[in-house]
Order: C-alpha cells, then sequence, then structure tokens
C-alpha cells in the first residue's frame, strides 16, 4: 500500500515512549518541520483571543451542553443516554449528531487543559461513561444506526464515520488534557472495529465517509498509542477515495487524491481530506500525496476563496466535470456575494489544513492563510454573545428582502428548534473547540527555535525538542494595534532562535531586537537567533494602516469594486451605520479614499472601526424595470463607518456588504 510504513521507521519510532500534549502531536512524526506545543504552556492573558477564550468557558461551553440535552435538537446528547440503556425514546436528530456532541467534549477538555476545572471534568467523565455504554461490544457506535432499523454502512450519507472520526479526535485531546485513559479506551475500540470493517479494502465501501473526519482522528489515535494499524488504516482511507468508477466530485470521490488538479465538491469533505492525507504525509513523507496537497492547496487560495478566507462558494450547482455539488467550491473565480455559502465549518477546516501545511513546511503563507480564517470567517459564525450562531457567511446581506437559501437565516439562532434557524447543529461547537484550542495555534517549536505564529497578550513555558526551556511574555493590542513586544523571562543557556511572522500584508513592518534594528521581510519568518538573557527583548511593529482590497479581474461578482481591510481583518460596511434610507450596497467609496481607523471600547464589545466620506448612489425607483439609462448622480458624500466582518448581524437583521463600487 502506498502509505504503509517501512519495517525499519516502525522499529524507531515503537520504542518511543515521550508524548506530546499538543492539539495535534507531531514530536514524533519524521516529515514535518514544527511541532506543537502542549496544551498547557501557553494561556491568553489579556487582549482579543484571552477575551474569547474566557468567553467560551463561561458562557458558550456551559450554554451548548444546555442545548445538546434538548431531544429535537440537530445535535443531542439524548440519543447515546437512549442508545446506552438509561432512557427510553427513539432516536431524534441528524446523522452527524454524535460527532457534534463529541466536538463540545473536545471543547471541555481544551479548556480543562489550562483551567483544571474540577466541575468540567467530573462532567467530562459522566458523558464519557454514557458513550462507553451506548458502545456495541464489538466497538461500533454511531446512534443514528443502533436506534433504527437501518443497517451499517448501507449509504455514506449516514456519517458514521464522520461521528467515529471526531470522536477519535476528541478522545486523544481528552487523554492529552487529562492523563485519563477512559475515551481513549472507547476510542481504540472503534479503530480495532474499523479496522477489521476496511482494512480488506471492500469494493463497495470504497468511497465511505462522506465527511472524513475519520482520517485526522486516526492519525492522532495512532499518534497517541503508537498503535501503527491505526496509521495503516488511515492510509487506506485516503487510498480508497476515487479508486472505485462510482465516485463524484460531491465528496472527492471521482478521482484520486493523488492526481486531482482541482478543489471540488463539498468544501468540508475536501479540507477535511487533505488535512487528514496532510496528516498522513507528516508521517509517510510520501511525495505524490504531497504534491497533490500543494497543488490543491494553491488552487484554493489562488482561485477559490473569499477575501474573508470563506470557501464554500455555492449553495446548489455543479462541479468543472459537471457533478451535481451543493456547499460546494464554485468554479474558478467564482465567487459570489450575496449568495456566497461559506459554511462555517469549511471555512474552519480551510484553517485546520493550513496550520498542517505550516507544521510540515514552516512557511509563512500557510499562517498567514490560517489566521485571515480565524478572524474572519471563523469568528463570525458565532455571535458576541458567545451563544447564538450562523451557518453561512455571505460577503453580502439585503435584509429579508431575499428568500434564504439552503441553511442560510436572517438572525443568528442558539439552537436548532429556533424559527429560521438550519437544521444543522454542526457549526457552533466547531467554533467552540478552535476557540478554546487557538492557544495551541500560537506557538511552534523546532530544534533550536521556537515560532510565533499568532499575536496575542500571553505567556509562553516550555522545551524545545532538545529538552532548552523557554519561558516569554508576549504584550499586544493586536490586532486592533501593531505594535508586540516579546519579553525572554527566564535565561537561556544556549543559543536559540526566534522566529517572529512577518505578515505578507505588513509593509513596512520593524523590527527591533534588544533596542537594534533587525529584518521583517513581509511573508516570512524573521529569525532572531541568540544566546537569550531574561530581560532580553523583540518589538515587532506591524503596519496596521488600513488598506483598499481589488479583486483579481476574473472574479466578475467583485469587478470593479473595492474592499477595505486593516491587519488581518476584513471590513464590512453594515446598515446600523448610515443615514436612514441609505443600504450598503448604495454606497461607492473613491480610490483614493483617506481610511482612517479609530478604537470605539462601547460599539460591538469593543472593536477599531475605519471612517471614511463614501459617495451614495441613489438607487430610486426600480419597479418594473430590471435594466434603465443611467441618470446622472448628484456629487453629495456621506461619512462611511465599517466595521470587522466578524462582528456583522448582531444589532438586528441588518443591510451588509463586503465590497464597495469603487470610485476612479
Amino acid at each position: 500500500m502506498k502509505t504503509k510504513l517501512s519495517l525499519f521507521l516502525l522499529l524507531v519510532l515503537l520504542p518511543c515512549a515521550a508524548q506530546n500534549r499538543g492539539v495535534i502531536d507531531t514530536s514524533q512524526s519524521p516529515h514535518v518541520k514544527l511541532n506543537a506545543v502542549d496544551l498547557a504552556a501557553v494561556r491568553w492573558t489579556r487582549g482579543f483571543w484571552a477575551d474569547r477564550f474566557e468567553l467560551v468557558r463561561s458562557v458558550t461551553v456551559p450554554t451548548m451542553w444546555q442545548v445538546m440535552q434538548i431531544p429535537n435538537n440537530a445535535a443531542s446528547f439524548r440519543n447515546l443516554r437512549i442508545a446506552a440503556g438509561l432512557e427510553q425514546g427513539k432516536f431524534s436528530s441528524v446523522f452527524w449528531s454524535d460527532g457534534d456532541v463529541y466536538k463540545l467534549l473536545e471543547t471541555m477538555a481544551f479548556v480543562y487543559a489550562l483551567t483544571g476545572d474540577k466541575k468540567l471534568d467530573q462532567l467530562m467523565d459522566e458523558a464519557i461513561g454514557v458513550i462507553a455504554k451506548a458502545q456495541a461490544p464489538d466497538g461500533y457506535i454511531s446512534t443514528q444506526i443502533q436506534l433504527t432499523n437501518v443497517k451499517r454502512w448501507t449509504h455514506f450519507r449516514y456519517h458514521e464515520l464522520y461521528n467515529m472520526g471526531h470522536l477519535m479526535t476528541a478522545a486523544c485531546i481528552h487523554h492529552r488534557a487529562t492523563r485519563k485513559d477512559s475515551f481513549l479506551n472507547v476510542a481504540r475500540k472503534v479503530a480495532d472495529y474499523l479496522y477489521t470493517v476496511f482494512q480488506p479494502r471492500p469494493k463497495e465501501l470504497a468511497h465511505f465517509g462522506f465527511n472524513p473526519s475519520n482520517i485526522m482522528g486516526l492519525v492522532e489515535l495512532y499518534r497517541t498509542t503508537r498503535n501503527p494499524k491505526y496509521l495503516e488504516l488511515a492510509g487506506i482511507f485516503v487510498d480508497m477515495r476515487g479508486s472505485q468508477p462510482s465516485g463524484t466530485d460531491q465528496n472527492q470521490t471521482r478521482v484520486p487524491l493523488r492526481k486531482e488538479t482541482e478543489a471540488v465538491g463539498h468544501a468540508v469533505t475536501g479540507p477535511y481530506l487533505w488535512a487528514g492525507a496532510t496528516d498522513v504525509y507528516a508521517e509517510t513523507g510520501e511525495k505524490a500525496l504531497w504534491d497533490a496537497l500543494e497543488r490543491l492547496w494553491r488552487n484554493v487560495i489562488h482561485q477559490k476563496m473569499y477575501i474573508t478566507g470563506g470557501i464554500a462558494a455555492i449553495n446548489i450547482g455543479a462541479s468543472s466535470r459537471r457533478d451535481p455539488v451543493h456547499e460546494a467550491f464554485g468554479l474558478n473565480y467564482q465567487l459570489p456575494n450575496a449568495i456566497a455559502y461559506n459554511e462555517t465549518c469549511a471555512n474552519i477546516a480551510q484553517a485546520m489544513w493550513s496550520w498542517r501545511m505550516l507544521s510540515t513546511t514552516g512557511e509563512a503563507k500557510y499562517t498567514d492563510v490560517m489566521e485571515l480564517v480565524l478572524y474572519n470567517s471563523m469568528l463570525s459564525g458565532m455571535g458576541l454573545d458567545g451563544k447564538t450562531y450562523c451557518y453561512t457567511n455571505p460577503l453580502r446581506r439585503h435584509g429579508r428582502e431575499e428568500p434564504l437559501l439552503r441553511a442560510d437565516s436572517f438572525e443568528r439562532w442558539p439552537d436548532t428548534l429556533t424559527s429560521g434557524a438550519p437544521n444543522c447543529y454542526c457549526c457552533p461547537p466547531n467554533v467552540s473547540r478552535t476557540i478554546a484550542s487557538l492557544h495551541g495555534w500560537a506557538y511552534s517549536t523546532s530544534d533550536r527555535a521556537v515560532w510565533v505564529n499568532l499575536y496575542g497578550g500571553n505567556v509562553l513555558k516550555t522545551e524545545l525538542p532538545d529538552g532548552t526551556p523557554l519561558h516569554i511574555n508576549q504584550e499586544t493590542d493586536y490586532p486592533w494595534e501593531g505594535k508586540i513586544r516579546i519579553t525572554v523571562t527566564q535565561p537561556v543557556g544556549k543559543e536559540l532562535a526566534v522566529m517572529l511572522r512577518i505578515p505578507g500584508w505588513a509593509e513596512g513592518a520593524s523590527l527591533k531586537v534588544r533596542g537594534q534594528p533587525a529584518m521583517a521581510q513581509p511573508g516570512t519568518y524573521a529569525e532572531v537567533r541568540r544566546t537569550w538573557s531574561a530581560g532580553d527583548t523583540i518589538e515587532l511593529d506591524l503596519n496596521m494602516k488600513p488598506r483598499l482590497i481589488e479583486a483579481h479581474p476574473k472574479v466578475e461578482e467583485a469587478r470593479n469594486q473595492v474592499a477595505v481591510m486593516r491587519g488581518p481583518m476584513v471590513y464590512c460596511l453594515e446598515s446600523p451605520d448610515l443615514p436612514p434610507g441609505i443600504k450598503p450596497h448604495e454606497v461607492a467609496l473613491p480610490v483614493n479614499a483617506r481610511l482612517t481607523a479609530r478604537h470605539d471600547p462601547s460599539l460591538l464589545g469593543g472593536v477599531t472601526v475605519i471612517e471614511t466620506q463614501g459617495r451614495p448612489i441613489r438607487s430610486g425607483d426600480w419597479s418594473g424595470k430590471l435594466y434603465r439609462t443611467i441618470a446622472p448622480a448628484k456629487p453629495e458624500t456621506i461619512h462611511v463607518k465599517l466595521i470587522p466582518y466578524y462582528a456583522w448581524n448582531n444589532r438586528g437583521v441588518p443591510y451588509m456588504t463586503v465590497w464597495l463600487r469603487a470610485i476612479h
């Protein structure tokens, strides 16, 4: 098999007992450049991500747990209680309900790793006890099958592998956070069962796994247990997709991954597959697999990604090979605004994949995309209250004037029983586990180096792979301000490098080490190598000047329009910030507009707004008309105030746009 480890490699790796407690454990992966830090190595102290971690801890987790006790919510823990024989009832939910419950448990484990909250630990123990009782003796677990008359493995849309994949991932994180084996033992039984079913590679199951979280889950389980058959099985799942003629672009099974040239189909299942394949590559180093992953990443970033990092352009349509697709990538440069789908889970999957590509290469371009998603199309999926959500993330919205597409909603919703909410709760726990784990994304390590991926107020206490201790403190108001100060708080007895990411947008960035200038090239990691003493400082100043952005000319939906960015954040214009009677899509900006940033602590939880002068484009009466002769516009101006895109739709049902007509 293509991805099977050599006997030599197994002999080298199997005796290794030490484990890293990172979000992904690449500490023994032979084909990565960077390793994740321990789950408890980084603690947010103040600022943007500290505030959001606290929101998830204090509001999101308890509220989400309550919602998941509701019988008919699209993710319901009650199904597992029924399967465990602890409650009477019938299955009531969507096929992927169990997997979304496991994502919440993963969130809890990340929070526990930093807080040591005993009540949270007890709650996880109780939930895991129920899950263990719900598991069949042979290791199978998926309540949508166990509680119905449906036979196992009859259709890939029953999401059995999706559920089990998230279970395995959550179990690994729980084990790393608590050092308990209770959930890990359940995951092992799952994986052992899957091995007996799929290792023979039955042709009729070749394309199973509509949403292949099972690949990431199996690799992480291999990294946790060092059982080589779990890695072997992950490779089998990669190899099987596209191996039979019955495949479709919808779930990336028409063409084998190694031969694929274009990102097609469902925009969650694709990046989940590619992220899992990147994990497999990290262990095997297979060049054909890596070449395909690089090729697909470039296609997504250069031709199919929104300015916000969103990647699901179309609700329902067709691929370039004419396969029916939904919640999917569009054609190259097909990026509509008002009907953009951009499911929150798809955007998060894109960040997960980019982070893995970064770990493999150490190249800053992957971190830039990861950060773009985190501040924009991931964060926009959750309301500022920490307990309401949206499934899709369009770049333009016309209030209540236009019909909603599948899974769209006018307002944010707390659960799937709320009027207007979609019958899917997959995005809320995906946002929560991402925010809860970001401290583990902020830094990476390599031999004699620490890599600073994300900026925010935090402290890092870790050891490099060679055992060198490193304690640093990061102070900043990023992303509202560009000044970042890093202080070494414990002397380092040997030379090591601090690798600081200089974002690709940060033209004019300046860097000082111990007060002396150093080189800071945008789009790279700046290497600062020396023997460090306690009190040594690094000062990085990123240019946060607002900037106007234009799209590639082939993006017809954004032609002759501009968007506004500042730092990593995309901005939008929302109707509450405009004079009465003027809608966002009726505002134009001069291409030489003077853009001024101002922090407003009283608005939307405290945001930096961008203000300028724009020109209203009076629509007039369009009733009964599709086209008309242009009438001369009056030379009037209005004050324009733009807000960060992530904060839209928190003040009632708005009109909103990211792209504004350009005046040359």
